[in-house]
């Protein structure tokens, strides 16, 4: 990545990162449309992607299940998921047996985990977004949790790729990324576990200077790792960007990439050992 292309992205960065952010700190439906239209542009870069390994997945019919599994989590119906799972197999199943293209094996396998790897794991911003609204917390709280997370693995990604372009000497895992380096991937946990810091001694309050480090900790490392499985999936395909859609950042998958397995991972962290 050039300078010229570093300017574009920061410029595209303080354009919308704000609204990403008032959108958390609002909750509700705003940050429900947020995340419904992440994946909805993420599931179809996701089976844009898949296309290039020549399968066919039923990108229609994987993305309304995307939506719909977004709005039982929203409306809290979480442990009744497995019942919209078992009912999108049966219809993935059922309109692939009468489409008559080739690799059906691949393409049910394909649609399905577009569900599993974007629709799932986005949802849980949502469940980290509402994960106060009840009596003893503020309904802020959460919103100040996902604010966090969004400046973790952002501040993350930059100072990995700044400060690793100019210290990097080692290279981390040049079969998935050739350009990452050891040295950039310690500066982005570093720099998410001091972003975790500031945010906790300014607004994020709520939480104790040990589980806001604990949420720094995890964006440093577990935004990373999903960013390179995203990598790994991009490298399988042949391809550099799941899509041309954000100047400087590629796609909505390249640029949020990190969230997929960090959303999971914080929720869980929140549930049974926060709160």
């Amino acid at each position: 990545m050039g300078f010229e292309t570093l300017g574009v992205r920061t410029f595209v960065t303080f354009l919308f990162g704000p609204l990403i952010l008032l959108a958390a700190w609002l909750g509700g439906l705003f940050f429900f449309a947020l995340v419904g239209i992440l994946i909805v542009l993420a599931m179809h870069e996701f089976y844009a992607l898949t296309g290039h390994k020549g399968t066919h997945p039923l990108r229609l019919a994987g993305i309304v299940a995307g939506i719909l599994l977004l709005v039982q989590i929203y409306l809290g119906y979480v442990q009744d998921l497995w019942l919209l799972l078992a009912a999108a197999f049966v219809v993935f199943s059922t309109v692939e047996l009468f489409r008559n293209t080739e690799g059906p094996m691949l393409n049910l396998a394909a649609t399905f985990l577009g569900v599993l790897y974007i629709a799932l794991p986005f949802s849980f911003l949502i469940l980290t977004r509402e994960i106060t609204n009840g009596p003893d917390m503020s309904y802020a709280v959460g919103g100040d949790i996902v604010i966090t997370l969004f400046l973790c693995i952002w501040i993350c990604d930059s100072a990995a790729y700044i400060l690793g372009s100019r210290f990097g000497r080692h290279k981390l895992f040049p079969r998935v990324s050739p350009n990452k380096s050891v040295e950039g991937t310690i500066f982005g946990f570093l720099f998410a576990v001091l972003t975790a810091y500031v945010c906790q001694v300014t607004f994020l309050g709520e939480l104790s200077l040990l589980h806001a480090l604990v949420v720094g900790g995890i964006c440093g490392s577990f935004g990373q790792v999903s960013d390179l499985v995203e990598s790994l999936f991009k490298r399988d395909a042949g391809v550099k960007d799941s899509s041309g859609l954000i100047p400087g950042h590629g796609g909505v998958l390249d640029r949020f990439d990190s969230e997929i397995l960090v959303a999971p991972v914080v929720y869980f962290y929140l549930y049974f050992v926060v709160f």
